[in-house]
């Protein structure tokens, strides 16, 4: 068997493993102040981070709505102005038909004169060729002229009763 240690120095080296627990308390106490620092730093760098963010996003969300107001009042400017050239458009058609009218107008206005003249001077020429023709030769001369128009008048319906017959005998063959 072994003889028990005597105890009595053993102060000392409770004293030593006193010391050594609260050196290794002081340590972790002071682990723990640091990490206690460095956490409430981070939580710092992370709430300034989040704000940070939350600015940029902001930011970004009202350059998207500048660029989509942009965008809407271009698109607005350019259907005001394609109103405006089809108004122009429309306004530069109607001129052209006024101005067609005008000259379709005119026109009339031009052939009546010239029917008109040409009357007056038909007219102008028979009163003088009746003083010219005497009478008898001139009422022959009518006369002549009416039996004609008969005679073709005739003729034109006797070919269309001929081009009939025609057209209805070569349906038969």
């Amino acid at each position: 068997t072994r003889p028990l240690r005597d105890t009595g120095p053993s102060i000392p080296k409770e004293k030593k493993a006193n010391s050594r627990l609260k050196q290794i308390e002081k340590e972790y106490t002071q682990k723990l102040a640091r990490s206690s620092q460095i956490i409430a730093e981070l939580q710092t760098t992370i709430s300034s981070l989040k704000e940070e963010s939350s600015r940029q996003q902001l930011a970004a969300e009202r350059r998207l709505q500048d660029v989509i107001q942009k965008f809407e009042d271009e698109k607005q400017q350019l259907i005001r102005d394609n109103d405006r050239a089809i108004k122009a458009l429309q306004d530069e058609l109607e001129n052209r038909s006024n101005q067609v009218r005008y000259g379709e107008k005119k026109l009339q206005h031009k052939e009546l004169e010239a029917q008109e003249q040409m009357t007056y001077i038909r007219q102008e020429y028979e009163t003088k060729f009746k003083g010219l023709m005497p009478a008898s030769l001139r009422q022959e001369l009518e006369d002549t002229i009416a039996s004609l128009k008969s005679q073709v008048n005739f003729l034109q319906k006797r070919a269309s009763i001929l081009q009939e017959e025609l057209t209805t005998y070569q349906g038969r063959r």
